[in-house]
């Protein structure tokens, strides 16, 4: 399949940045504005400039909230803000380099000799891109100086403009661009499979008016998105033998019997949730991709999130520097999908040391032999994990629990019953992702499977929410959540449910259906302080006890501060910083 080339020098990226752009691999010699925006393809590589500006795997944002944790403050100062103590030497995102290049673009594609219809698809392209860089400065910023176009580099200092102002350009912008851009591409040139399409500036409009609290343009947008047919959830259809071996391994942890749950749905279930991010199904012909970010074994173009910090450490080469925290795990649904299990953490503490001396001072073959022959339907820590979400599985790496399907060998377990004090990189919380992780066979230590930055079970979260802050759980919002429970081999939700019911039901399923996918940043933070101070308070333990991080909630947190870099070449930011910095 053909896929759209990001490739960017960093000279030609430059050039690009003051007015001119190349992206062949050998740029000639000299490169001028005058001498460029001329042909059409100066247009479709300048194009692909602004794309590699689009956001892929957001787990960073994650990072800082109640699902997940770094324990290397020299990868960003994450930990920092779950312990309320981000000051104006850290910048969270505060920048306009991407605006700049987007906005040069806009400006400069007119002078190219191509249609008019095709200038207005491009301009379109990039628009939505600078909504979706605005869209990411507000959520973090609030006001911010609203440019669209290029400034003078000796131009007047701008001041922020209204949150308001800002939030209204955005839902503007995204609505209008939705009128121009096609529904699909049809894969030739300038038009690769993989470009913004109208689905997308509808799904981006609705996750934009949701995190505003503007439900009725949230479900209007979430509306047009699934009422275009043009997406469904992701399933599979049979299993390879890596996931059979695991299916058959199920009863350890799944009574189906006994709990009257349909086995083959459930397993379809999980590895259909697990998949969609995987080798071929990672693409954008997915049926749940709304807009992707490519990524190809060739130059810099490559993804290390997925394949270096979120891997486990022993045998796989990660560096465990991004670890799944113990409250996201005990977020997830038991069996029912109506109940989150309750655990008492010294309970926890006392029942894993007491599995894990079994299993004391073996390697990883050994860990394997041992824990074939042990019955883990019958050992108090195990039973946190029986009878869970479908997700779980396919989401987490936790103890005793194996994995089949990896490249790194035939088989894996989350190994080490210590975990945390043993290296850097070692997972401190006691638990890895398997969610996302690349299984790309090893080359240079990144993954070049493309990744979601949009898909449709987003789509349909919000549209249940956003149709229960407006009409109510009708049958409408119900038919939305039902179809991410049926693919996840669940039980669907109760029909009887009042608005607050509905929605911490909501709210619960989309923390663990988009976990490790950025969105627990902003969720946190619309729900309200009340909401954000019990979800960001209190200690965070691994399962031996050990304390991973003292949580601390600050209402200033609702935004991050405007950085000290920024104001020291704008020094009328600093009179008007966001509160508590």
């Amino acid at each position: 399949m053909k896929k759209i080339n990001y490739t960017l020098l960093i000279a030609a990226g430059l050039l690009f940045f003051n007015s001119s752009c190349s992206l062949v691999v050998d740029p000639p010699s000299e490169i001028s504005a005058e001498g460029y925006w001329k042909t059409e393809n100066d247009a479709f590589l300048g194009l692909n400039a602004c794309y590699a500006q689009m956001p892929a795997m957001d787990i960073w944002d994650e990072m800082t909230t109640d699902n997940a944790h770094s324990h290397k403050p020299w990868e960003g100062p994450y930990e920092l803000i779950q312990q309320n103590g981000i000051s104006t030497q850290d910048n969270q995102g505060y920048g306009f380099t991407d605006i700049r290049i987007f906005n040069n673009f806009i400006e400069k594609v007119e002078t190219v000799n191509v249609s008019e219809e095709l200038k207005a698809r491009m301009r379109a392209e990039v628009r939505f891109l600078r909504a979706f860089s605005y869209l990411n400065l507000t959520s973090k910023f609030g006001k911010v100086p609203l440019i669209t176009s290029t400034l003078e580099y000796n131009g007047p200092l701008l001041q922020r403009d209204p949150v308001e102002k800002v939030r209204n350009f955005i839902l503007t912008e995204l609505e209008e661009v939705a009128m121009i851009l096609p529904t699909t591409y049809n894969n030739s040139f300038l038009n690769e499979k993989g470009r913004i399409t109208q689905g997308a500036a509808h799904a981006l409009r609705a996750r934009a008016a949701l995190y505003f609290g503007n439900y009725a343009e949230a479900e209007k947008s979430a509306d047009a998105v699934i009422k275009s047919g043009q997406y469904q959830l992701f399933t599979v259809i049979s299993l390879n033998a890596a996931q059979q071996k695991e299916a058959a391994e199920l009863d350890q942890f799944i009574d189906f019997e006994e709990k009257g749950i349909d086995r083959d749905a459930f397993v379809k279930g999980l590895f259909s949730y697990e998949s969609l991010w995987h080798n071929e199904n990672a693409n954008p012909s997915n049926p749940e991709y709304i807009l992707t970010r490519e990524f190809m074994a060739q130059d810099d173009n490559i993804d290390w999130g997925r394949y270096v910090y979120i891997r486990p450490s022993q045998l796989v080469q990660g560096y465990s520097s991004y670890e799944p925290m113990q409250d996201l795990i005990d977020a997830y649904w038991d069996i029912d999908g109506q109940t989150i299990r309750k655990v008492d953490p010294q309970q926890r503490q006392t029942s894993f040391a007491k599995i894990t001396a079994e299993v004391e001072g073996l390697d990883q073959n050994g860990y394997i032999a041992k824990v074939a022959g042990m019955d883990l339907k019958k050992d108090a820590y195990m039973k946190e994990f029986r009878n869970r979400d479908s997700r779980l599985y396919a989401s987490i790496l936790f103890p005793f629990k194996g994995w089949h399907e990896t490249d790194f060998g035939t088989f894996y377990y989350r190994w080490d019953p210590k975990w945390s004090g043993k290296d850097g990189n070692e997972s401190w919380t006691g638990y890895s992702y398997r969610k996302m992780v690349s299984l790309t066979p090893y080359q240079d230590q990144a993954s070049v499977e493309d990744y979601p930055t949009i898909r449709f079970a987003e789509v349909l979260l919000t549209y249940a929410e956003a149709r229960v802050k407006n009409t109510g759980w009708d049958g409408q919002a119900q038919e939305a959540f039902n179809k991410l429970r049926t693919r996840a081999g669940m039980p669907k939700a109760p029909t009887a449910l009042g608005q607050a019911q509905a929605l911490d039901l909501i709210r619960n399923e989309r923390r663990i259906e988009l976990a490790g996918e950025g969105h627990r940043y902003e969720d946190i933070r619309r729900y309200g302080n009340d909401y954000a101070s019990k979800a960001m308070s209190g200690d965070t333990q691994a399962p031996n006890g050990d304390i991973v991080v003292k949580k601390a909630w600050g209402e200033r947190l609702m935004l991050m501060p405007i950085p000290q870099a920024a104001i020291d070449l704008n020094p009328s930011l600093g009179q008007d910083q966001n509160p508590g910095y």
